[in-house]
């Protein structure tokens, strides 16, 4: 059976990394809660040095344990990063929102009779394009010239 557990990493001021492995923990003489530490020398080596901590701290190999490693960042960064995620969704949602509309113009262009090359003229698409976009219901609507 393979343990799971999460570590997390912090960047120091010197640039090695702090690893926390906070479901490992073990009580102090005075009572304080002693949580698993320890640290890597860059990056790269978080992994293995938490698999490492991990493994000592629970007395099995480290092919017995799947270490997920958190990289914990400065608040104002995380914030950056939560605001550009949501600013790619809503992005998202405004290009399929446009997507939806287009489609919209070019169905209701084509019900309309226009003939394919005057909505592509009118959307700023090529003939082709209204043809995808109106949909196959209203392909073989008779042209009008």
């Amino acid at each position: 059976m393979t343990t799971q557990l999460t570590a997390h990493a912090t960047r120091d001021e010197d640039g090695t990394w702090t690893i926390t492995i906070p479901e490992l923990t073990s009580a102090a003489p005075s009572g304080a809660t002693i949580v698993a530490t320890g640290s890597a020398l860059t990056f790269r080596g978080v992994k293995k040095a938490a698999s490492d901590l991990a493994a000592v701290w629970l007395d099995i190999e480290p092919t017995e344990l799947e270490v997920t490693v958190m990289v914990d960042a400065p608040s104002a960064i995380v914030q950056l990063v939560t605001e550009s995620n949501d600013a790619n969704a809503a992005g998202k949602a405004a290009i399929e929102r446009a997507d939806t509309l287009r489609r919209e113009a070019a169905r209701k262009l084509r019900e309309e009779g226009y003939p394919m090359e005057a909505a592509g003229a009118i959307l700023g698409v090529s003939y082709q394009r209204v043809q995808q976009l109106a949909g196959p219901s209203t392909r073989l609507m008779k042209e009008s010239a």
